[in-house]
């Protein structure tokens, strides 16, 4: 007797093309995170930002420190 299997696997081309778009998601939502993260350090005073540790200048080095080396 013969069996037939079917193959539960989808082409590849299916599978890079959702993959590629998980990927940019996940990238824009990283980046919306980040921005955000600017944007309220860019609202502290010059006080409050001296306070923990970080200059006015220096607040896109720190929250892309990990990201670019600048």
């Amino acid at each position: 007797m013969a069996r037939q299997t079917t193959s539960q696997a989808a082409p590849l081309p299916f599978l890079s093309f959702f993959g590629a778009i998980a990927s940019g998601v996940s990238r824009l939502l990283a980046a919306q995170n980040r921005s955000s993260q600017v944007l309220r350090l860019q609202k502290l005073s010059d006080d409050e930002l001296a306070d923990i540790g970080l200059s006015r200048d220096a607040i896109v080095r720190h929250v892309y420190r990990d990201t670019y080396y600048v």
